[in-house]
């Protein structure tokens, strides 16, 4: 019986857990972006992590463009782009790229992270939180110019200055 490798990717809590000292590496592959490594700076976790890269724990890939534009899109599209990091949507891009591979999970406890992947089709697994059951869409804009909102972690309109408003869209 041929066991297929799961492709697991871990965000910037997954790290700090130490998760992928959990795994069994007959039965997953562990991967992660970059920025997120970038984000562990304490240096007991960030010793552990340097550790994991370099005996191949954990294998550190940057996601390809044409995903991580589909992820942006999409966070735009349900109205998650001011609430999510470059590094939430650099894992995302990443999970969606290697879903191409097979299966694959996310390793997060953020929620707009997790629905973004509910939008996006791919599994996720919460670390301390029961995590989010059903996928939600949000209208973000300035109410004064009426200003859509591009780009992530976006708080201000940068037209005139007024704090961006997110509300719930109605189920249709």
């Amino acid at each position: 019986m041929s066991t297929s490798i799961i492709h697991v990717v871990l965000d910037t809590g997954g790290l700090l857990a130490k998760y992928y000292r959990l795994l069994p590496r007959h039965i997953f592959k562990t991967y992660t972006t970059e920025s997120a490594v970038n984000e562990v700076i304490d240096s007991e976790n960030r010793n552990a992590l340097t550790d994991a890269i370099e005996t191949g724990l954990i294998e550190v890939l940057k996601p390809g463009g044409s995903f991580y534009l589909r992820t942006v899109e999409e966070a735009r599209r349900i109205g998650e782009i001011t609430r999510l990091s470059k590094t939430d949507l650099e894992v995302a891009a990443l999970a969606l790229m290697l879903s191409e591979r097979g299966k694959v999970v996310v390793v997060t406890d953020d929620y707009s992270l997790q629905n973004l992947l509910l939008h996006l089709g791919i599994p996720f697994k919460p670390l301390k939180t029961n995590g989010i059951k059903t996928s939600r869409e949000y209208s973000e804009y300035c109410p004064t110019c009426g200003y859509i909102p591009a780009h992530p972690g976006e708080i201000n309109c940068p037209i005139c200055g007024t704090p961006l408003v997110r509300r719930m869209r109605k189920a249709s």
